[in-house]
């Protein structure tokens, strides 16, 4: 079969060492990347959100000044 020597033995153990640690830093990167682009996404949606609340609101203001000048016409 196949036997490793210590230097092997060693020699692998290092790589894997190198390889996972690496595999670690850019799981986290990428980790963050997403955290970052989700964040943005958040953001956004609740600065649109808010736009949206407001037209809504001078929409309804508009309705109501409408609907008062109708009112003092007809009165008239």
């Amino acid at each position: 079969m196949f036997e490793m020597s210590t230097l092997d033995l060693l020699l692998l153990a290092t790589a894997t060492y190198f390889a996972v640690i690496t595999l670690v830093r850019l799981m986290r990167r990428r980790r963050e990347r997403i955290i970052e682009d989700l964040t943005k996404q958040v953001e956004l949606e609740q600065e649109r959100l808010k736009e949206e609340r407001k037209k809504e609101k001078r929409r309804k203001m508009r309705e109501q000044m409408e609907q008062q000048q109708r009112r003092r016409r007809g009165a008239a």
